[in-house]
């Protein structure tokens, strides 16, 4: 009785041996296509805004907040082995990622990390597309300043103000900032009216950046600049070299040709 006991135990031991490596790579399976998942959902929102997310939590706003009448959420992958997030960090500069596992015992410390995918010019894409979002939200953003403004005038008999400062704060509650310098715009009072520019507009590519009151939005390309340094005069021949030239290779000389003699120049001997 007590060796058949034994050999039970001795049997579900080893049976357990032989089923825990199976059921470990299951769960690392099901964690490599989930976090596979998650990299797709953090690369999309690369391509969207050209950076990639700070956190879990700010992506699924994003996407949240986009679709806000979708029959769905989008879902978040979890960790199967733990039911936790994914262990999600970012560089400061919002380029570089790495997704993996929140314990790695429990996958035996096998290393399950993912790196980010590699766009090549395409990431310039991403670039391209966040700053024409930036320059529609700077827009937007002088647009609301001068509706404040425009308050302001109606409620002081259309005097505009003489600067931000007295609009604050019941139009504005702080000072209006660039979001691609974070710096203050520049706001400029006029004989028949005001404007409100960024204050960097080189930044953007151009020259002048700003809402007039009269105009409206005033966007100016700036002049490509040229390479500095004097151009080569083309009309005058080049300098001579002081650096010693190669001889020059012979050119082989053709064998002079013997003009064959005429049928009646052939005498017999």
């Amino acid at each position: 009785m007590i060796r058949s006991h034994t050999r039970s135990l001795v049997a579900l031991a080893l049976g357990g041996l032989l089923i825990c490596p199976a059921r470990a790579q299951d769960k690392t399976a099901e964690a490599w296509q989930r976090m596979s998942r998650l990299q797709c959902l953090v690369e999309y929102f690369f391509m969207e805004t050209g950076v990639y997310p700070l956190d879990l939590s700010e992506m699924e706003q994003v996407f949240r907040s986009r679709a806000p009448r979708a029959p769905r959420q989008v879902p978040i992958p979890l960790d199967p082995a733990t039911n936790q997030p994914f262990k999600y960090q970012v560089d400061a500069q919002g380029r570089k990622y790495t997704i993996s596992v929140p314990d790695p015992s429990k996958y035996g410390n096998a290393r399950l990390v993912l790196a980010p995918v590699d766009w090549g010019y395409l990431a310039d894409l991403a670039d391209l597309r966040r700053f024409k979002a930036i320059v529609e939200e700077s827009k937007a953003m002088m647009k609301l300043v001068a509706t404040q403004t425009e308050m302001y005038a109606k409620d002081h008999s259309g005097h505009y103000p003489d600067s931000f400062d007295q609009m604050m704060p019941k139009y504005i509650q702080k000072f209006p900032s660039d979001p691609l310098t974070g710096k203050n715009l520049v706001y400029k009072k006029l004989l028949d009216g005001y404007t409100i520019g960024m204050p960097n507009p080189d930044r953007y590519g151009l020259k002048v950046f700003t809402y007039d009151s009269t105009k409206g939005i005033q966007m100016e390309q700036a002049a490509r600049t040229r390479p500095t340094g004097k151009a080569p005069d083309l009309t005058k021949p080049p300098a001579p070299s002081n650096k010693p030239q190669p001889e020059p290779a012979a050119v082989p000389q053709p064998e002079p040709s013997v003009p064959s003699p005429e049928p009646g120049d052939v005498k017999e001997q």
